[in-house]
């Protein structure tokens, strides 16, 4: 027993005789750096953030102060603090240190009374649009989620506009980005991706980005069948599957006469075609692939019409008449 101790006498003997005192300091000592985007979730304060500083038993000091468009704060004694991009208890901890020279151990709180450094702006088909000011680190499918999520009308793609020269604390992904004009990054991604949650689309959003949901390239189904109006294209879409998604065909509409119309290309004219239903369901004509913004426009026969307006004219012949005065 007296040998084990003796061995670990020595052993720390050693390592006080070789260990400097000056590199055990500078491990103690050494300050805590700033959070990044992986590693810290705090909310890091930014330009026009309204800043809550309290000293403890110093009154004189305590005091709200708004942080200026270029990150820093004027405290009294004191020159321009950079405040921007340090969380509330490393801001604290630099107002501390500064003090030391006026006071005996100071102890400083910061709060941040009013967020208005990170906002970032949710437009399209999206059930809330508008602006939402960050307090922390988000990611694109919770801000969606936050806007409401998808609109029923919202597209295929989702796109993130952002600043490149844009001052930001956080390492962005700049994997999908490609260059805009104006000094912006425009990123894109399949919104089925986000809302599967694949990591890839799922990007952490930075202030001052602007997330767009374009709506869904559309089709206009009119006349002759269930439920006529506006179709949102999922994908490819043919003439038939057009009039399905419209309810079908009515009582006495004209399947063989439908009209499709189609803006050309590059031009303010329209394109008129007349398709017959029945020879496609036949298999003896191909099934047309529609484009944006093209008009179906299923006739009704013009004999049961006609019939329709003589019934009416009869029924209304029958009424009895009466006279305002």
């Amino acid at each position: 027993m007296l040998k084990k101790y003796h061995r670990l006498w020595v052993t720390i003997s050693l390592l006080t005789i070789f260990v400097p005192p000056a590199a055990i300091s500078q491990v103690q000592e050494r300050p805590p750096t700033v959070g990044t985007a992986g590693s810290d979730r705090r909310y890091q304060v930014g330009p026009g953030d309204l800043l809550d500083i309290r000293v403890f038993r110093e009154q004189a000091l305590t005091r709200e102060v708004r942080v200026s468009d270029l990150g820093r704060i004027r405290l009294p004694f004191l020159d321009e603090i950079d405040a921007a991009c340090l969380t509330e208890a490393e801001l604290a901890g630099v107002i501390a240190e500064k003090y030391r020279r006026f006071v005996r151990n100071p102890q400083v709180d910061v709060f941040v009374k009013e967020y208005n450094s990170q906002p970032v702006s949710v437009i399209g088909s999206v059930t809330r649009p508008g602006r939402i000011q960050l307090q922390r680190r988000v990611r694109l499918l919770e801000l969606i989620s936050f806007a409401g999520g998808p609109a029923p009308q919202a597209g295929e793609d989702i796109h993130v506009i952002r600043a490149a020269d844009r001052h930001s604390c956080q390492a962005g992904d700049e994997s999908a980005a490609e260059a805009a004009p104006g000094g912006q990054r425009f990123y894109s991604y399949k919104l089925r991706d986000l809302l599967a949650g694949a990591a890839e689309a799922n990007i952490v959003v930075e202030p001052s980005d602007i997330v767009s949901l374009p709506p869904a390239n559309q089709v206009f189904v009119t006349g002759t069948v269930v439920r006529p109006g506006p179709l949102t294209m999922p994908g490819r879409m043919t003439l038939v599957q057009a009039i399905s998604m419209a309810g079908g065909f009515a009582q006495y509409a004209e399947r063989k006469k439908v009209r499709l119309i189609r803006l050309q290309p590059g031009s303010n004219t329209h394109v008129e075609r007349i398709v017959n239903i029945e020879e496609i369901e036949k298999r003896r004509g191909e099934d047309i692939v529609l484009l944006p913004n093209d008009v179906i426009d299923v006739p009704g026969s013009r004999g049961i019409a006609r019939t329709l307006v003589q019934m009416f004219a009869q029924t209304a012949a029958q009424l009895p008449l009466y006279v305002l005065y």
